[in-house]
């Protein structure tokens, strides 16, 4: 069931002078965002991806379309309305946004006071936020004596205070240094698995969206030009900003330049074989070439794991009879994609 719909929505923005036409942070964006999804937004920057989020909390009107957030149709809404909307949202940011002069626990209180939450509630809250991020020992510590880790760990607390069902993550592990990061990535699995919230990544990482997202949709120009589950996504990008941002963490076919350098370096026909999910293993490839007689050595490509599904690319140097290479390769086509890269054998 959606818990986050977006239909034909656009957002634009007055342009500073008379001449310049009027500038579209978001164009005609349609996406659904299911309850209990890690839903990630990838793009470049200024892609639109922050403005979404601004409409997604109810910052900022869109300018057309519909945003309805748990059946409610927020487009619709007074601003008193809409700040029970946004009570039901948590956000974490890039900077962390924490209160320099207010301690640990004083920043997680901080919305449980707005709220109204007693004195003797909101102790309790704050106790068990801090002992499920990790940081029970540091209630008295200021923020200038946290790490960029603890930091964030602390804004994902604040965020979580009030018991949203959908927490929104604006470049959260942007600061952060990769090891934090995946520690960061981890609590926020726990959060969605524990307490069951909705958590709307947006990032312009794409190993980010590999390790927690379940659904991704990628955005390019204020548009959203390819969306799906994250494995469809990665294993078979349909769009080439897509193509682009998969290529960061996924080694697919080689490029003019690479195979430039594999076949420098190696003898025979490069040969790439695309493994999803369900498709003949890599294993039973090699066999095939094994029992032809051929000679072969793995030259590019790696396999990668998406939440228990496996997909990747290898590319191999394969040596034999230009005849035996043929009638083995048809057979191992009918079970797996082969792509010969043209030309020349190499050398």
């Amino acid at each position: 069931m959606p818990i986050v719909t977006l239909t034909n929505v656009s957002k634009t923005y007055p342009s500073r002078t008379r001449e310049d036409a009027e500038v579209v942070a978001v164009d005609d964006v349609t996406l659904s965002i299911e309850k209990g999804d890690v839903f990630g937004i990838i793009g470049y920057s200024g892609a639109g991806k922050s403005t979404l989020v601004r409409l997604i909390n109810a910052l900022e009107p869109a300018t057309s379309g519909t945003i309805t957030v748990d059946d409610v149709d927020i487009t619709s809404l007074r601003e008193s309305e809409l700040r029970k909307v946004r009570g039901g949202i948590g956000m974490i940011f890039q900077q962390f946004n924490l209160f320099a002069s207010r301690s640990v626990k004083a920043n997680i209180a901080y919305p449980l006071k707005l709220a109204g939450w007693s004195k003797a509630d909101i102790e309790t809250r704050v106790s068990e936020l801090l002992t499920f991020v990790g940081l029970a020992d540091k209630a008295k510590a200021y923020p200038e004596q946290l790490s960029g880790g603890q930091k964030q760990r602390v804004g994902i607390a604040r965020a979580l205070a009030t018991g949203p069902a959908i927490l929104l993550a604006d470049e959260a592990t942007s600061a952060l240094d990769p090891q934090t990061t995946h520690e960061v990535l981890d609590l926020l699995k726990r959060v969605n698995r524990e307490q069951g919230v909705t958590i709307v990544v947006i990032t312009h990482e794409m190993d980010v969206i590999q390790t927690i997202a379940t659904k991704v949709a990628v955005m390019e120009n204020g548009r959203v030009i390819e969306q799906g589950d994250v494995f469809d996504v990665f294993s078979a990008p349909q769009n080439p900003a897509s193509q682009r941002f998969v290529g960061t963490v996924v080694k697919g076919i080689p490029s003019p330049a690479e195979l430039g350098v594999l076949r420098e370096r190696h003898r025979g026909r490069l040969v790439t074989f695309s493994f999803r999910d369900g498709d003949s293993s890599q294993a039973q490839v090699f066999l095939d070439l094994a029992a032809a007689g051929l000679d072969f050595e793995l030259v590019y490509g790696g396999i990668n794991d998406i939440r228990g599904r496996a997909f990747g690319h290898l590319t191999l140097a394969i040596r034999g009879e230009s005849a035996v290479i043929d009638r083995t390769l048809g057979e191992i086509s009918q079970r797996v994609e082969v792509t010969e890269i043209a030309g020349e054998e190499a050398r």
